[in-house]
């Protein structure tokens, strides 16, 4: 399996991040992103962090955790070609490196491998949103 990194986003980085998220299969109810101009504007927002997902060193997607009605979220792109398992390791190491619990996510209903990952991390269904589903990883207790 490739090396896989979450790293800050740089400027040299959003080209790539931005052809993964323009790429990828996943959508995104809580984030439209039409062009390169508003992929910047949206990653340059205060309630956005967004990481480079790096698989051997080069830019294989983008990992971001946002706030969405004052509760946490993450969403994740990886380019289609990316070797098999980058998904669900970019979106463990984002769950390690996001401390707030509850964390959410909103899935496509019909992103039925998206599903699969964030049932293996731990995440439930918590709600139905149309044609969305959120899924949410509760608070573990110590």
């Amino acid at each position: 399996m490739a090396h896989i990194d979450l790293r800050e986003l740089t400027d040299d980085d959003r080209d790539a991040a931005f052809d993964a998220v323009r790429d990828s299969a996943s959508s995104w109810p809580r984030a439209t992103i039409e062009n390169r101009e508003a992929f910047d504007a949206w990653v340059a927002e205060d309630r956005v962090a967004a990481r480079a997902v790096v698989a051997d060193g080069a830019i294989v997607g983008l990992a971001a955790t946002l706030d969405v009605d004052d509760d946490r979220e993450i969403l994740l792109a990886v380019t289609p070609g990316a070797v098999e398992g980058v998904a669900t390791e970019a979106l463990r190491l984002l769950t390690v490196l996001e401390p707030e619990r509850p964390l959410y996510a909103c899935l496509a209903a019909d992103d039925d491998p998206s599903h699969a990952v964030l049932a293996g991390l731990g995440f439930v269904e918590d709600s139905r949103d149309g044609d969305d589903i959120v899924y949410v990883l509760p608070p573990t207790l110590e």
